[in-house]
């Protein structure tokens, strides 16, 4: 999970902690039973607690396990969600169409429905437990929950199951006074871009010759911005976000976006019309820095966090917000740090120093997405709703 990814977040209530430690220290009636999906024509879920991804396999471990096994620190816990199924990884059509040969004598789609059913139920039995697994860290804290899956199924599973252990979910949603509020972030990065010569100079030259023919800029970090990113401005806050492909651009208002994998061809794009706008992009927001060397001051730029901002920002039917191409790009080299200072580290420092910069990271985004667009910080972000205040359109009623 220490990279880049996708979350779901939804919240959890603080006063359901007391009665999850108790779920989890019995936690067998949840645990992930890979037999069971085997035996039974059904798929199966549970939990592994976040030191041990597979401990579900080792039957007499498995059933070894309490709340201490999940707990990372006060009021946080970490843990593996465990999905079991069945699936047949070996072309059942295939499989269907050799058994109606042998048995029947027919195309299977020649049989009649009651040999069809015989066929499908010979097959069916042949099928493999398919596994897949997230991790999932439950922060009371803050009552939230982060869950690195975006799928809606899975995250209804794991609502289910939390649950079932004694905690209390809700939804919540990224909210900033209306659905595009996604756009108008990244038209006002891209309106005040900072380095719009050195950038059309780069698209020219890539007009004009191949990649691999232009030559570097002597400027290491000016190459890294104009070869990075189709935008990059300084934000009201002092921090500096840069705008990155994957991108979409609307060349006109009743257009449809088109998908540019080029940071080149996105500017280029922009600068072609009036009114063309930023459907979508990967943000990477920045500090700029600097530090004293004997060759005098040196300027850098460390990269904080980076997020892609499109219209799957919320996760609606799963009452979640979203964070997807999430990433923090200094955390292996902060943990490195971490390990230096401390003199080892345990899995559960890893577990739990993600969390925690994954929170600073929210906090930085909330700051930057409200001061942009002028919105109180109280009001706006990261924010509960109840699915009966759904609008017309899938999202919270003050954002349709």
């Amino acid at each position: 999970m220490f990279g880049r990814g996708n979350w779901a977040v939804f919240g959890v209530k603080a006063d359901g902690q007391t009665a999850l430690v108790k779920g989890l220290d019995n936690c067998i009636t949840v645990s992930p039973a890979t037999a069971r999906a085997q035996n039974e024509d059904a798929p199966s879920f549970g939990i592994n607690p976040f030191e041990h991804p597979r401990l579900d396999e080792d039957t007499d471990s498995g059933l070894d396990v309490s709340s201490a096994d999940f707990k990372l620190g006060e009021g946080v816990y970490g843990l593996w969600f465990v999905l079991n199924d069945q699936e047949d990884v070996t072309d059942p059509k295939s499989k269907q169409e050799a058994m109606a040969y042998a048995a029947l004598t027919k195309p299977f789609k020649f049989l009649n429905k009651d040999e069809k059913k015989m066929v499908e139920e010979r097959v069916e039995a042949s099928a493999v437990v398919s596994r897949s697994q997230f991790p999932v860290l439950i922060d009371f804290n803050a009552e939230r929950v982060y869950a690195l899956t975006t799928d809606v199924e899975q995250i209804g599973d794991l609502k289910q199951l939390l649950e079932q252990l004694g905690a209390e979910t809700y939804n919540l949603s990224w909210r900033f006074g209306g659905c595009d509020w996604h756009t108008k972030f990244l038209n006002k990065v891209n309106a005040t871009n900072k380095f719009q010569d050195q950038m059309a100079d780069r698209a020219e030259e890539l007009r004009r010759f191949r990649k691999d023919e232009i030559e570097k800029l002597e400027d290491k970090m000016m190459e890294s911005i104009v070869s990075n990113y189709f935008a990059m401005s300084e934000l009201e806050t002092g921090k500096w976000a840069g705008l990155s492909t994957p991108a979409k651009v609307r060349l006109y208002a009743a257009s449809e976006p088109s998908s540019e994998a080029s940071v080149s061809t996105a500017f280029t794009l922009l600068n072609l019309v009036d009114g063309a706008e930023v459907a979508s992009a990967s943000v990477v927001f920045q500090n700029l820095d600097s530090k004293m060397t004997k060759n005098g001051e040196k300027r850098f730029r460390t990269d904080l966090l980076t997020i892609d901002l499109n219209d799957k920002v919320n996760i609606t039917d799963a009452g979640c917000a979203a964070l997807r191409g999430f990433d923090l790009p200094t955390f292996k080299k902060d943990m490195k740090r971490h390990a230096k200072d401390r003199g080892s580290l345990e899995i559960k420092d890893y577990w739990m120093e993600w969390l925690v910069a994954m929170k600073d990271a929210v906090n930085i985004f909330i700051d930057n997405v409200t001061e942009t667009l002028h919105l109180d910080k109280q009001e706006f972000g990261m924010k509960p709703y109840e699915e009966e205040a759904l609008g017309v359109l899938g999202v919270p009623d003050d954002e349709v």
